[in-house]
């Protein structure tokens, strides 16, 4: 079997996906709701030193955890950011100053899946990379699915909020991932 099928059967792995985006050296990206960081880290090997990734979440203690794997790993081009990406301009960060933004299991777990991706429209600038990853609504493994969306209702709210779908990405057995560019 090819490495790639054999990856793609597998967990989520943030290397693999982060592997499919077309990122490179001296990009600004934000991972919302980045989680105990292991996209940032990925990210930020990627966008380099002359890079920058916004780590956005709303809980300190993902944050923490954050802020202690990228000083492991010598990580100096990550900006840690508290924020409730349900808000509006909460991130802090300007208009279009993002080459690409990360959400990677975020919407499933929001009933204002709107709001986020408002958010992330803005931040973007134009052309800019919308990274989605989330669980499968049928997925009999993970997190609550009360909230989860299927691929067609991922792909037609997103496109709602003023992004084109460009393709979709291998994100393993129990989520989907596509990419988008902001119109």
């Amino acid at each position: 079997m090819f490495p790639s099928l054999i990856q793609s059967a597998k967990f989520l792995n943030p290397q693999y996906v982060v592997d499919q985006i077309d990122l490179h050296n001296g990009m600004q990206v934000a991972d919302f709701g980045c989680g105990t960081g292991d996209f940032v880290l990925a990210v930020a090997t990627v966008v380099g030193s002359d890079g920058q990734v916004n780590a956005i979440d709303i809980q300190d203690s993902a944050l923490s955890s954050v802020r202690s794997k990228s000083r492991i790993n010598g990580n100096l081009n990550i900006r840690l950011i508290k924020a409730n990406l349900e808000i509006y301009n909460s991130s802090g960060l300007d208009y279009g100053s993002q080459d690409a933004v990360l959400m990677t299991n975020i919407l499933f777990q929001s009933n204002n899946k709107r709001e986020i991706l408002r958010e992330g429209f803005r931040v973007l600038r134009k052309e800019g990379l919308l990274i989605f990853v989330d669980w499968k609504k049928d997925a009999n493994f993970g997190s609550a699915r009360g909230w989860r969306l299927s691929r067609e209702d991922a792909t037609r709210l997103i496109e709602e909020e003023g992004f084109k779908f460009q393709k979709e990405i291998a994100a393993g057995a129990f989520h989907f991932g596509m990419i988008f560019v902001r119109n």
